[in-house]
């Protein structure tokens, strides 16, 4: 697996769920916690995961930006709610078929619905990946599964915070701050 040099910048792709961005603002946490990333000093971008008549349409799209910034040595950091944290893990299999390690992937109520939605299971290219999910309300619900060959961290956290404000919680975005600054640190 190849991967970033430990001491490579970070680079954050976050990625809003079916309605986010405007005119709704679903998923609009993550704008906020994109800002505070790059407070931080960290490269963070916000990403449409698709649209209701392409669901996950742009995976590709975010796959081949998080491919350049680790051809150009960055580490790649994928952060997604809802559909878009389905989208994360989905932009993680695609970086696998390239050898692209992937430090950390923290999704935030990813769907369950897996005739038609849902995330993949884990690649092995991911080294830790933190899931907050919640069984309050009837959208999200989902947890990660593993893919065979998984040698990495998987955290699963029940929360209790709504499907629709789970990306706004300020004490996960403050776990979140706290994972990428361990990474830092580490490099």
């Amino acid at each position: 697996m190849t991967s970033s040099d430990d001491g490579a910048p970070l680079r954050a792709f976050l990625i809003h769920g079916l309605a986010g961005g405007r005119p709704f603002y679903f998923s609009g946490g993550l704008d906020v916690l994109a800002r505070k990333l790059n407070a931080q000093g960290v490269s963070a971008s916000v990403h449409p995961q698709g649209s209701f008549l392409r669901p996950y349409g742009e995976v590709g799209a975010i796959a081949g930006l998080a491919l350049a910034a680790a051809g150009k040595g960055g580490r790649v950091v994928l952060i997604g709610h809802s559909m878009g944290a389905d989208a994360a893990i989905k932009v993680a299999v695609r970086l696998e078929a390239s050898r692209v390690a992937v430090p950390l992937v923290v999704c935030f109520d990813p769907t369950s619905f897996r005739l038609l939605f849902g995330p993949p299971p884990v690649p092995k290219n991911v080294a830790r990946a933190l899931c907050f999910y919640q069984k309050i309300s009837p959208l999200g619900r989902g947890i990660l599964k593993a893919a065979s060959g998984f040698r990495g961290v998987l955290v699963q956290e029940r929360v209790t915070t709504i499907h629709s404000a789970v990306d706004d919680d300020p004490a996960l975005h403050a776990r979140v701050l706290a994972e990428v600054k361990a990474l830092r640190a580490m490099g």
